[in-house]
């Protein structure tokens, strides 16, 4: 029988791995998705994996999707930290205030994903007053992202409540 510290050391291992390796496949997704640009940025997936790390309270987990929303914003020659920041914010004032008027539903994600990249496109146009020239436009491949993530987060969702 395993002793209380070496299952928890394991448990933090796994953790560690696992973060690891979200790190490693979202950097290798966006690299990729700057060269097919069909593919999506995968934010509102990212929102709903530290929606769960949160409410988890799996810090390790938080930190690695921080690293990878400011990776995204380098990447894309953006304002580091506009994104964890939406995140954290989002995640306090909507999802949890969401959750406590209603239970737990799946059907939320079509809520959540179009309303990070709303207040996203919202800052980014705020910033681009200032100085920053703004060259997002929502042309119909946006909202393709949009009900993509969001149909992927379903599937996540759902596979997440059945295991």
């Amino acid at each position: 029988m395993q002793t209380f510290s070496n299952l928890r050391r394991n448990n933090l291992f796994k953790e560690i791995l696992k973060a690891i390796f979200l790190l490693i496949a979202f950097s290798f997704y966006t690299s990729v998705s700057n060269i097919y640009l069909y593919l999506p940025p995968m934010i509102g997936l990212l929102f709903i994996f530290y929606m769960q790390t949160s409410s988890e309270n799996r810090w390790i987990v938080s930190i690695v999707i921080v690293a990878c929303l400011i990776f995204f914003e380098y990447d894309h020659d953006e304002v580091a930290g506009i994104l964890p920041l939406i995140f954290v914010f989002t995640n306090w004032l909507v999802v949890k205030r969401l959750r406590l008027l209603f239970d737990e539903n799946i059907l939320f994600v079509f809520i959540y994903v179009p309303l990070i990249y709303a207040v996203y496109f919202f800052v980014l146009y705020l910033t681009g007053m200032f100085g920053r020239t703004f060259n997002v436009t929502l042309e119909p491949i946006f909202i393709s992202y949009i009900l993509y993530e969001a149909c992927l987060g379903i599937v996540y969702e759902k596979i997440k409540y059945q295991i």
